[in-house]
């Protein structure tokens, strides 16, 4: 959308799985993953915030807005996906009513 000649994070021509292949339980590397995420969310909040029209087309020919709704539909679904891992965890499933103590 920016129409920047951006390279790609983690892909490369000799590793087109490096995305996977460096998903490791490391620290430092999980660490690194938020931090990108992060850097990528602020560019893209900053984009939005200054594009003055969501029918601005990309260099695809996609409207902002096909985009932002594409991503509200993606993290809905990964929303979803890690709330079943949670009803694994913890047992607790659908919605339940918490009280609070100090609730009129």
């Amino acid at each position: 959308m920016a129409r920047q000649d951006a390279p790609r994070l983690y892909c490369t021509d000799e590793d087109p799985d490096r995305d996977w292949n460096g998903a490791v339980a490391d620290t430092d590397v999980v660490e690194e993953a938020w931090q990108t995420w992060r850097t990528e969310v602020a560019f893209a909040q900053r984009f939005v915030a200054e594009t003055p029209d969501l029918d601005t087309m990309g260099s695809t020919q996609v409207q902002l807005r096909d985009v932002l709704v594409d991503l509200i539909e993606e993290y809905a679904r990964h929303c979803g996906h890690a709330d079943l891992l949670r009803e694994r965890i913890d047992g607790r499933v659908g919605q339940e009513r918490f009280e609070f103590a100090d609730a009129p």
